[in-house]
This record gives C-alpha cells, sequence and structure tokens, in this order.
C-alpha cells in the first residue's frame, strides 16, 4: 500500500476487513513502520450488509492471499460489481479466470502496479467488472450443493451401496 500511495493523489484508504487472526509481531512491526499508515482502516468483523456496502463502495478488492481454499471473497466482489486484484497462486487464478488482475502475492511492487491500474483505468476496471459479472455466474451454493449430492450418488454407485 505504501509503494501504492506514493503516487496517489486521490487519497485512497487501505480498508483491511475481519478479524486479525493471523497479526503477529512481523505485521505488527510493519504496519508501525508504515509511511501511510493513517490511511489504513481495521474494520474488524462486518455484518453481511455492511460488508456489502462496503466492498461495493471500493475501488477494488485486493485480495492477495498465499493460500485459499475457494475464494470466496473473489466471487462476493464479482457480486458486488468491483474489479478484483488476487493471487496468481493456489485456486485464486481458477475462481477469478480472466476477470481479475492476478499477482504474485509476494510481490508487493507487482501488487501496487496492479492497484495502480485500477485506480487510474476507467476501462480497465469497467472490463473486469463485466467479465466478473458473466464469471459469478458459475458459482452459487445450489451449484455446490447439486455437485456434492452427485459426488454422493457416484459414490454410492461405485460402490454399490443402497
Amino acid at each position: 500500500f505504501d509503494i501504492f500511495k506514493v503516487n496517489d493523489d486521490a487519497n485512497t484508504k487501505l480498508v483491511v476487513v475481519g478479524e486479525k487472526m493471523w497479526w503477529n509481531n512481523e505485521i505488527k512491526v510493519t504496519y508501525e513502520k508504515m509511511k501511510y499508515q493513517q490511511d489504513v482502516v481495521f474494520t474488524g468483523r462486518l455484518t453481511p450488509d455492511i460488508l456489502k456496502n462496503v466492498i461495493g463502495s471500493a475501488i477494488a478488492l485486493t485480495y492477495v492471499s498465499y493460500f485459499e481454499g475457494f475464494g470466496i471473497p473473489i466471487v462476493e466482489a464479482f457480486r458486488t460489481g468491483i474489479p478484483v486484484i488476487t493471487s496468481s497462486v493456489t485456486s485464486m487464478p481458477e475462481i477469478a479466470g480472466d476477470a481479475a488482475l492476478l499477482v504474485d502475492p509476494f510481490n508487493p511492487q507487482q501488487i501496487a502496479e496492479a492497484m495502480k491500474k485500477l485506480a487510474t483505468d476507467k476501462k480497465l476496471c469497467e472490463l473486469l467488472v463485466e467479465k466478473g459479472k458473466l464469471r459469478c455466474q458459475l458459482f452459487s451454493w445450489d451449484k455446490t450443493a447439486e455437485n456434492l449430492w452427485k459426488s454422493v450418488e457416484k459414490i454410492m454407485n461405485d460402490k454399490n451401496i443402497s
């Protein structure tokens, strides 16, 4: 965020949503050394209604996790109509497809460059939002339940379980 803020004329804030579950001394020291820490807002856990409004009012979702089992925040951002920056590792590329900017989560410069692109390139944002609207149609709880049930039926049929 500090790298991005150096050339940010729009007074952009970094809003960090959720509990500080992985907050450790290294993260604390890094935060305390930030030049633009006054522009970082920690919200803690939010109710779904408030979360929807916070996500929907964002310039973008920057979700650069090192490891993720699925990536629900990516789909939530697609549904709220904001562009996404996410990791190029684990499940994120599969979830995001071509509807997000993919970055190396270990490369702060690359993350900052993606943030700058979305803060300054309205056409790119519009393109990613449109792609995100299409992409999120692939994911729903109903489809998840249906696929889970098909897996159970397949296992039962393969093992001749009644």
